[in-house]
């Protein structure tokens, strides 16, 4: 095949490859924060629980 194909699909690849990369970097974070916020939700849900069982 052609070299100048398999380059241009090099070139190709590594520029989706960062257009996407800016794309869920963004994603990530967000999804992060949530992650956080329920999980503390839901230890303070727990927490409240074994407290109520010692007293």
């Amino acid at each position: 095949m052609n070299p100048v194909l398999w380059i241009l699909i090099l070139i190709g690849a590594v520029l989706l490859w960062f257009i996407i990369s800016f794309i869920f970097v963004p994603l990530g974070r967000f999804v992060l924060k949530r992650w956080d916020y329920v999980m503390g939700i839901m230890d303070s849900d727990e927490q409240k629980e074994e407290d109520k069982k010692h007293e």
